[in-house]
């Protein structure tokens, strides 16, 4: 049986590894995510107590793929979508992907952390349907 491709953003990252469940996620779904929130995921202040330690070899072996997204799929959904721009860089570069590649509103699921800026931005673009906003991933249905 494939595995339903669920894309994630830094927060939802971040929250899987703090909460222990990044390896069940990923061994049930087909994680995927963008450049661009793996390398906010790997970074931040060391010395922040509320830093999340994420192993770059933990997140990279239970990803199923990490896209690159390009000036040009950016600009295409901030040209359909101004409001796109205020989106935090990681969550803009997941949406832009999505809407190049067209891939949402499909099958896929998008898990997103409930930033108000990203739930209105996914409703703009017909998404809201595909989005499941929960904070602690344990009680995803």
């Amino acid at each position: 049986m494939a595995r339903v491709r669920v894309f994630v953003d830094t927060n939802v990252i971040l929250e899987a590894f703090r909460t222990g469940c990044w390896t069940a996620i990923a061994d049930h779904h087909a994680v995927e995510t963008v450049e661009r929130c793996l390398e906010e995921t790997l970074t931040g202040n060391p010395a922040d107590p509320r830093r999340i330690h994420v192993q770059a070899s933990a997140l990279n072996g239970g990803l199923a793929a990490c896209h690159t997204v390009g000036r040009r799929d950016i600009a295409m959904l901030i040209a359909d979508h101004p409001r796109c721009l205020t989106l935090d860089a990681g969550e803009q570069h997941l949406c832009a992907y999505l809407y190049a590649h067209r891939l949402l509103p499909s099958t896929a699921i998008v898990v997103a952390t409930a930033d108000k800026a990203a739930l209105i931005a996914t409703h703009q673009l017909g998404w809201l349907d595909q989005i499941k906003t929960r904070i602690r991933l344990g009680v995803m249905p």
